[in-house]
């Protein structure tokens, strides 16, 4: 009896992981760009809400790909659910960095520090290197853990 499970390519699924993760790190900095006043006196909608739907919708998206490049067929319940991984995963990960302050210290203290009084905008401005670091891994480990949700072929 043949298996139904088909392993993809450990680079291809590697590949994937580190774009969904590269996406979601880059979503929070360019929003700031876009809407500065909305995501500085609201960030916790930005990582509570904005940030999971993207994930949900990259890794279903990524998953389908995945599953239909290896089997030849998909599952959309199967799909669905590997993608509802990549939410709380964000979201888990964002909630900590927010409330952790000490999470963002590492990779904020990498650059030189601002002068006494420096604008709001550009102190918050410095801490989403921090928040993107976290929301990278949180993409990269939500999109690993959802490929090999769907490996198995249905």
């Amino acid at each position: 009896m043949e298996s139904k499970t088909k392993t993809p390519d450990l680079s291809v699924r590697a590949a994937f992981s580190l774009m969904q993760g590269a996406l979601i790190a880059m979503a929070f900095p360019l929003l700031f760009l876009m809407a500065p006043e909305f995501v500085q006196t609201l960030p916790l909608v930005v990582l509570l809400c904005f940030l999971p739907v993207l994930s949900f919708a990259t890794s279903s998206f990524t998953n389908w790909f995945l599953q239909s490049t290896y089997c030849g067929a998909v599952s959309p319940a199967g799909i669905l659910t590997a993608g509802a991984v990549a939410p709380g995963v964000v979201a888990v990960f964002g909630l900590l960095v927010h409330w952790l302050s000490f999470l963002r210290k590492p990779v904020t203290d990498l650059f030189e520090p601002l002068p006494p009084g420096a604008e709001p905008s550009a102190v918050f401005a410095r801490e989403m290197y921090g928040y993107s670091f976290w929301l990278f891994w949180a993409g990269v480990y939500s999109q690993t853990i959802a490929s090999g949700m769907v490996a198995t072929c249905p």
